[in-house]
């Protein structure tokens, strides 16, 4: 807590011993540890008081902003994530809207195609034919655009 070696309490601990003599250390080590423990139910009291307030439902804004503040690039990849995740299950749910009416048009026809007799669901083969050629014609050639007219010179007067 107070970043205190080994070396520096032995010197704290013999200059004590010089100014307070051996009679009165017990006493003020008795009064120092009720100090220190005083001060530590102080810090839990206030720490869980302050964890109370953060953890009410109206403080989430402000939650949000401190850890924003404390680790930025974390808290926006988070919101990316977010963002990229809605972003998806709104094209999904679009996709889905789209896709259902093109089912029941499907299944209806697939009932339908189920409810035509055998011998009239066969398509009749046509006798193979060569197939027609066209004879080949060029392209009439595209008429030459005519010139543009130019702009006349304009005199300029000096005043």
């Amino acid at each position: 807590m107070f970043n205190v070696t080994g070396g520096e309490l032995i010197i704290i601990l013999a200059v004590a011993l010089v100014v307070l003599g051996p009679e009165r250390i017990p006493e003020v080590a008795r009064s120092a540890g009720r100090m220190i423990n005083k001060i530590k139910t102080m810090t839990e009291g206030f720490s869980s008081g302050v964890s109370d307030v953060m953890d009410d439902p109206a403080m989430k804004p402000f939650k949000e902003l401190t850890e924003l503040a404390a680790n930025p690039r974390q808290k926006l990849a988070e919101y990316a994530l977010e963002a990229e995740a809605e972003e998806r299950a709104k094209k999904e749910a679009a996709r889905q809207a789209a896709d259902e009416p093109v089912a029941t048009e499907l299944a209806e026809a697939e009932s339908e195609s189920e409810a035509v007799p055998e011998h009239l669901s066969e398509p009749e083969t046509e006798p193979e034919t060569e197939p027609k050629t066209e004879p080949e014609t060029e392209p009439k050639p595209k008429p030459k655009p005519e010139p543009e007219p130019e702009p006349e010179a304009v005199a300029v007067q000096d005043p």
